[in-house]
């Protein structure tokens, strides 16, 4: 959307997000005037149980693609080549982009764009993953391809530094800004066991395809900051999975919250950046927080398997540790754990 608030509907916006809880902020995340920067329009809705997440946990219109490069590969690692080449490589070994966008698609991609950081910082998705993932959507026949996100930094300060607008904008794509909350809708989630229900961006619930292309990294609170936990920039209150009421201890809900979201709202493809990761001090990094290049890419339908082999290669906890990956995995059937030696990964 190009228009701007007036006063009158800028102050509403701001008492709707207060009003709601919105005042307990995530950890690292400062509040945010709200923007009206994303594509959907008008009000939104009390409630949406026409568009409630069916049974197979899916929600909105993205469709589910299962092994595209058949039963012999569900995931692929690409390594050791230049961030467009991986991207490439790694779709091609995989089916093939158009085995998940079809001629005139509307195509959402959720990177982490969380940060006022630049790309050597490790902590938002790289400009030259994102501008060859919306290319090889273009080239598949998408007739329109969005990067969008709910920032925890500015917005604004976040599309001047990340080098994301530039890179998005020359591959054919639009960069937006999930801020207003009239860019939401809520959805029930029925196998949720701590969140039950969530505002999801309109965008996600209407697109025909839905890409997952998380920056793999450290998380204070997570360990990991993967494919699952990306998703929290797909709900307009993210601060409230962090939400405790018990001072000593660490988010007993978060991990939960996470598998509730993941099981709810399914990306059609998932494409993990891992070539400058953040291994400390994240989510945000850093002045002294460490940044590794594994020049890696991983590819998979199945977010489980994407975070299981990130954890691996990121190197700083074991899959064990993160009670968000067992969840998915063992409680919820969203996919299985996958090691680096396993038969069905491919490597190119």
């Amino acid at each position: 959307m190009s228009s701007t608030f007036d006063r009158r509907r800028f102050l509403r916006a701001s008492a709707g997000l207060v009003g709601a809880g919105g005042v307990a902020l995530l950890a690292g995340c400062p509040g945010r005037e709200p923007t009206q920067t994303g594509t959907a329009p008008g009000p939104t809705p009390k409630s949406a149980s026409t568009a409630a997440a069916p049974p197979s946990g899916k929600g909105g219109a993205n469709r589910l693609v299962s092994q595209p490069a058949g039963p012999d590969v569900e995931a692929v690692i690409a390594k050791g080549k230049p961030r467009p080449e991986l991207v490439t490589t790694a779709l091609a070994a995989y089916g093939g982009m158009s085995a998940f966008v079809r001629q005139g698609d509307r195509v959402v991609i959720k990177p982490n764009l969380g940060w006022a950081k630049g790309p050597a910082d490790g902590v938002d998705t790289h400009p030259e993953i994102l501008a060859a993932v919306v290319k090889a959507c273009k080239e598949a026949g998408a007739k329109e391809v969005l990067v969008g996100e709910h920032s925890c930094d500015a917005w604004v300060a976040v599309r001047e530094t990340s080098g994301v607008v530039d890179a998005v904008e020359g591959a054919g794509g639009r960069v937006v800004g999930w801020e207003d909350p009239r860019l939401y809708r809520e959805v029930d989630f029925p196998a949720g066991k701590s969140t039950k229900a969530d505002q999801v961006a309109l965008d996600v619930l209407e697109c025909d395809v839905l890409i997952n292309c998380p920056k793999f990294k450290h998380h204070s609170a997570t360990g990991i900051c993967g494919a699952m936990k990306n998703q929290m920039g797909l709900i307009l209150r993210p601060q409230n999975y962090h939400l405790n009421t018990d001072i000593f201890a660490k988010d007993p809900n978060l991990h939960v919250n996470i598998a509730d979201l993941a099981s709810a709202v399914r990306p059609t493809l998932t494409i993990v950046d891992l070539t400058n990761c953040c291994l400390t001090e994240g989510p945000k990094g850093g002045p002294g927080s460490k940044v590794k290049d594994f020049s890696t890419v991983i590819v998979s339908t199945d977010i489980v398997a994407c975070d299981s082999l990130g954890t691996q290669i990121l190197g700083i906890c074991k899959v064990e540790d993160v009670p968000h990956i067992r969840i998915a995995a063992d409680e919820r059937g969203l996919g299985r754990v996958m090691t680096q030696d396993d038969p069905k990964l491919k490597t190119v």
